[in-house]
């Protein structure tokens, strides 16, 4: 009697081992490994990314998983503007059942303003199983805006980075702005300043660049305005980077913050 108690809860808490496939710790971003968005207002051009932490993974005889990622976004009458699947296979190299993966949608020149939703579906293959994500979306249109502030660990902006690094690297990012006047010209200026953890100014220079033309060809063609720039991170602390962008022309201006943390090695 004593055995058969014993096997039945042995029977009764093993399924619990087995988690189902699920979705977690969803979270607009400023790329893979970048800052939280605050916000979910987006802008014509602009590139929404959505992290998130994908539980309960099942992985193939050779450890890796074998997931398909929907992405959809619909308008407001609900006609579909982006519909694309991907294949999500990563190997386990540290075991468990838990991936961390994004998904990203670009809005184009011409995206109307209004209200979209975005559904990201992700079906695991090996277990047969499914979770899916939905975000609301406002694109607005007519505003001098940044988009898309990216940080890498390489100036070519192919290797991703988070705004958290160690002391002797170098940390690059680069972003865009549009809905400039250009109407005659086109005069943009940029300043990159480090802020120190009261939220004033570190002795060191600013980065400073400008965009400006008044070729008639290059100011007709002209959608966006590109910027690029990099910070040596030379001491352990807490920062906040301050971007600052002006349109010289309509005198408006644009900024953008996100902490930075410099850890020792």
């Amino acid at each position: 009697m004593k055995l058969f108690a014993g096997l039945f809860l042995l029977l009764a808490v093993a399924p619990a081992a087995f988690a189902k496939l699920e979705i977690t710790n969803v979270q607009p971003a400023h790329g893979m490994l970048g800052p939280v968005r605050d916000s979910d207002d987006v802008y014509p051009l602009d590139e929404y990314v959505v992290r998130f932490q994908l539980n309960g993974v099942k992985t193939t005889a050779e450890g890796k998983t074998d997931c398909e990622l929907a992405i959809r976004l619909v308008n407001a009458a609900g006609k579909a503007v982006v519909d694309t699947k991907a294949t999500l296979q990563r190997v386990m190299s540290l075991g468990g059942d838990s991936v961390p993966t994004f998904a990203v949608v670009t809005f184009p020149a011409v995206a109307p303003a209004g209200e979209y939703k975005l559904t990201v579906s992700v079906r695991d293959r090996v277990a047969s199983e499914t979770a899916s994500l939905e975000r609301k979306l406002t694109c607005k249109t007519g505003e001098f805006h940044l988009l898309a502030p990216r940080f890498t660990h390489d100036p070519e902006g192919k290797i991703p980075a988070g705004t958290t690094g160690v002391a002797g690297e170098s940390l690059y990012f680069r972003f865009k702005v549009a809905g400039y006047d250009k109407s005659k010209k086109l005069s943009l200026t940029m300043k990159a300043e480090v802020l120190d953890s009261a939220g004033k100014p570190v002795d060191a220079k600013p980065i400073i660049a400008n965009a400006d033309t008044t070729d008639p060809e290059k100011l007709a063609s002209l959608i966006q305005a590109n910027f690029t720039g990099t910070l040596a991170l030379n001491r352990v602390g807490e920062f906040k980077l301050k971007i600052t962008v002006e349109d010289n022309v309509a005198k408006k201006t644009v900024t953008f913050e996100t902490p930075v943390k410099v850890l020792a090695p």
